[in-house]
């Protein structure tokens, strides 16, 4: 059962080495332009930490754990970063990295230059190091990798970290259900990734967890390290796997990735028929002070569906999508017949707008042209 086990492992952790390969191959548009690279970084960490594991573990190589064990210890900071650059490009569709964005490193940076004497140190040293750990594991939890920095304070700070970022990832997917579930239609694995790579990366933590419990209280309910191990190795097999099953996902086009949504789909089509003859019947957009939340009312959808609807069927929001239907109002008016002053100096408030600069602001703005040119042309 065992070897059995082994040899999946082996081909799954192939696999995963070759999957940035496939997602660089096969996802469309330009490579640095598509959230995907964020994905293929972040298996290939992924790899190295479970190759670790099962060096460790299962494989009891010398050679693997010297080289594996405490030499990449700071790039395992770097998956919750990875994992909150992803999503936020699949949402946004821009994958630059701002100023702004340098606290995400700070973890990674820290631990970087801390386990620098680790690193740098002789070979005969880190040979000492992992020979310790084979002959009793639980050392790994006391080994000094660094100034600062314990094995065991990682243990506790890792996971602490990714558990922040799993949890707003799924904050933030539940916050835009529509675009990822309905449009992109990955939802369910990206879902299901967080939570498998949660428990990959936390597996190692929580035996450290049952160890401490156990010495220190005398609890071992926890204290289940070979069991742990294997669901962890599981886990992140699975999370491989399951990538495989959502091609869109490893297809992205980068270039097209928000407008690859087919405008006749049913849920977003029936949905412009109500609101178009929300439109046509009671007018809304006549009522210069109307809100998202009092529009979504009106035609019983939910204010987050209708953002959604804006920015992914329409590529535009609702502001702007009021302001052009007024527009369209008043330019009917005046060709109706509006065209002298007493009239024209309440176009604003008969096309719904809250005062005249705003009628000339957005008439401009989607039609370039004054009020006063669009009443010449028609006098021509």
């Amino acid at each position: 059962m065992l070897f059995l086990f082994q040899s999946i492992f082996v081909m799954t952790l192939f696999t995963s080495f070759m999957t940035p390969s496939i997602i660089f191959l096969k996802s469309r548009g330009t490579l640095f332009a598509n959230p995907n690279i964020y994905l293929a970084i972040l298996f290939f960490i992924s790899g190295i930490y479970c190759l670790t594991i099962y060096s460790m573990s299962l494989g009891h190589s010398l050679l693997f754990t010297v080289l594996l064990y405490g030499n990449f210890s700071s790039l395992y900071f770097l998956i919750g970063p990875l994992i909150y650059f992803y999503l936020r490009s699949l949402r946004s569709g821009n994958t630059k990295i701002s100023g702004g964005d340098f606290w995400h490193f700070i973890p990674f940076i820290l631990v970087f230059l801390d386990t620098i004497p680790y690193y740098i140190s002789p070979y005969a040293y880190k040979v000492g190091v992992v020979s310790q750990v084979f002959s009793d594991w639980t050392s790994m939890f006391s080994i000094q990798l660094g100034f600062f920095f314990q094995a065991s304070h990682l243990y506790i700070f890792r996971p602490l970290l990714l558990t922040f970022y799993t949890v707003w990832g799924i904050r933030f997917i539940r916050n835009n259900t529509v675009y990822f579930y309905k449009v992109l239609q990955a939802g369910k694995w990206l879902f299901v990734f967080l939570l498998l790579q949660l428990v990959v990366f936390v597996g190692m933590s929580s035996v450290f967890l049952g160890v401490w419990l156990e010495n220190t209280f005398g609890y071992s309910f926890l204290n289940h390290p070979t069991e742990i191990k294997y669901i962890s190795l599981l886990a992140y097999m699975v999370m491989v796997c399951t990538l495989y099953l959502f091609p869109q996902v490893i297809y992205l086009n980068a270039d097209r990735f928000k407008r690859f949504f087919n405008p006749q789909d049913e849920f977003y089509y029936k949905m412009d028929q109500a609101i178009n003859a929300c439109y046509i019947f009671d007018k809304p957009f006549l009522k210069s002070d109307l809100t998202l939340h009092q529009f979504g009312e009106l035609v019983q959808i939910d204010k987050k569906v209708l953002n959604d609807f804006f920015e992914l069927y329409l590529f535009t929001n609702f502001t702007d999508e009021m302001n052009r239907l007024r527009i369209q109002f008043a330019k009917n008016l005046i060709k109706q017949g509006c065209l002298q002053k007493s009239c024209l100096q309440s176009l604003f408030k008969d096309s719904g707008f809250e005062c005249a600069e705003d009628l000339s602001f957005y008439f401009s703005e989607f039609e370039g042209k004054s009020v006063e040119d669009f009443i010449l042309t028609l006098k021509k």
